[in-house]
């Protein structure tokens, strides 16, 4: 909605002159097709469009929220360090964990969250 509205005052802004270069323009030029897909995709969308194919919902979030709360993604280096070491996997240590991405820590935090709260879940069934 900003974006076309910004287009719209920016249209209103043009002198005659260049609002007659724009009318007489050739759109379908590849040089000007290029640049207008460009501009219908944001690189952010196409960054979103990728790591949503890859990560948990919630993960993707807390990609984002790493970059404001630095404190968060400690916290979760920290779980899944506790986490691994319980299943057996040594290498999930907080020193390598440090050296991952936002979206491998996210995307591990999740994959234990998720682990662990079936495993409740199965153990609170199976007690009644």
């Amino acid at each position: 909605m900003h974006s076309w509205q910004n287009h719209v005052d920016w249209m209103r802004s043009l002198p005659s002159s260049e609002l007659k270069l724009l009318s007489s323009a050739d759109f379908n030029s590849p040089e000007t097709h290029y640049s207008t897909i460009n501009l219908a995709e944001p690189p952010e969308q196409l960054v979103y469009e990728n790591l949503a194919e890859k990560s948990h919902f919630y993960s993707l979030r807390d990609q984002l929220l790493f970059i404001f709360e630095p404190e968060l993604r400690r916290e979760y280096e920290f779980y899944i360090s506790q986490q691994a070491g319980v299943s057996g996997y040594k290498t999930l240590v907080t020193s390598n964990l440090q050296q991952a991405s936002d979206l491998t820590v996210a995307n591990l935090y999740y994959y234990f969250h998720i682990k662990d709260k079936s495993k409740d879940e199965t153990e609170v069934v199976s007690a009644n």
